[in-house]
């Protein structure tokens, strides 16, 4: 299942955020030894939990195994602060109708009951909740940061601009806008193994 966590729902689902964390250390700080801030085994910025969104996927077990968050770009976001340098036309964004989409994590700790294709599945529904997240807030579009392979990804199932290139630690990273649209939503919903009566996402409290 894919929940929403609001801004005002923090305190109430403090077990939930941290479990995200723990799943971003293990995949950021400790797989992909990004240069990322983690103490305690939690990977956490100064953006987080600051009017930041996410949707967290949680298996039959309660186990986040998938992550994501959202920042309205009139807020601070990372395209004012560590890569204030890659998007020359930022002030164009900075509104309420763009949002950073970042730190997308997955679970690649395969073990049983749990496997290659689970993990498949998991990015493809946390993609379907946010185009449908981002239809219901009427949002713009996404602005995301990654290096070329996610952004490839991300061009199977959205219409993409690419805005920018750089070189971060001599790797190249791109900048990409995308729009939630329903023919990308209906792309999304053949690729995920949603179970009957199952909603896209709910917003966390009401499961």
């Amino acid at each position: 299942m894919v929940y929403l966590i609001t801004p005002n729902e923090y305190s109430t689902h403090r077990d939930d955020l941290d479990a995200m964390y723990r799943l971003r250390h293990k995949v950021f700080f400790e797989k992909l030894k990004w240069q990322v801030n983690s103490e305690d085994g939690m990977e956490k910025d100064e953006y987080d939990e600051n009017n930041t969104y996410y949707l967290i996927f949680k298996d039959k077990n309660n186990i986040v195994r998938g992550c994501q968050r959202y920042i309205p770009m009139n807020n601070p976001c990372m395209f004012d602060g560590p890569f204030d340098f890659v998007l020359s036309n930022l002030k164009d964004y900075k509104n309420a109708q763009h949002w950073e989409a970042s730190r997308m994590a997955v679970d690649y700790d395969f073990a049983e009951g749990y496997t290659k294709e689970d993990a498949k599945n998991v990015c493809c529904r946390i993609l379907a909740a946010s185009v449908l997240f981002g239809l219901d807030a009427e949002i713009k579009s996404f602005v995301t940061l990654s290096y070329p392979s996610p952004a490839r990804i991300l061009s199977q199932f959205f219409s993409t601009s690419l805005l920018a290139r750089s070189v971060v630690n001599n790797e190249e990273i791109h900048v990409t806008e995308y729009s939630p649209l329903a023919e990308s939503y209906s792309k999304l919903l053949d690729k995920i193994n949603l179970p009957a009566n199952e909603p896209v996402y709910i917003l966390q409290g009401q499961g």
